[in-house]
């Protein structure tokens, strides 16, 4: 019984300490190295008049890619506002883009994969620092989700921050359910 209680005891000691040094180590860590925050979009790209092609239905598997564009492009040149791109077809961009500050915004109707193709001046660009799920408001129309509502649509923010400009933005993606298809789109970045 004693050596239950004892041991019982040390572990509660050695689960305090450890749990005390853990919070020490890292306030000790944050004054020796610089902490990066993660990247978050200067400005929000609202969603205007966007009307898109889809059927939901909440009790079938997840809705295969259907459409899919460049929604938006941001820099400091443009005046840290979005160029806005509310439906597909849009080749080139016409606000004089550059500076420091390059995001771009694609909007995807349907679920592709977390793992598109993007590229930027022919070199492949990492994972989108923000994927924002958009759902189905009735009559073709998506936007911000609220509790109990389908998602329909997502919209992938990518940081190209210092990237030169002019220059070829490509996206490509696959659906992650029948028929698997694979879509593309891109923009021509000017400035």
């Amino acid at each position: 019984m004693r050596i239950k209680v004892f041991v019982s005891i040390f572990s509660l000691i050695i689960l305090i300490s450890t749990n005390t040094f853990a919070q020490n180590h890292s306030s000790i860590d944050d004054k020796k190295h610089t902490i990066v925050q993660p990247i978050k979009a200067v400005k929000e790209l609202k969603l205007k008049n966007i009307k898109a092609e889809f059927t939901v239905d909440p009790h079938e598997p997840a809705p295969p890619l259907t459409q899919m564009w460049v929604n938006g492009v941001l820099s400091s040149k443009c005046g840290k506002n979005w160029e806005e791109f509310p439906r597909s077809g849009t080749s080139a961009t016409s606000c004089g883009h550059g500076g420091p500050l390059l995001r771009v915004a694609v909007l995807e109707i349907g679920y592709g994969s977390s793992h598109p193709s993007v590229r930027y001046q022919d070199n492949p660009l990492g994972s989108a620092y923000e994927t924002e799920p958009l759902c189905d408001h009735g009559s073709g129309t998506i936007g911000k989700c609220s509790r109990g509502q389908t998602v329909a649509a997502f919209k992938r923010y990518y940081n190209l921050d210092g990237r030169s400009v002019p220059g070829y933005f490509t996206y490509e993606n696959t659906s992650i359910n029948a028929p698997r298809n694979t879509m593309f789109t891109s923009i021509n970045i000017l400035p």
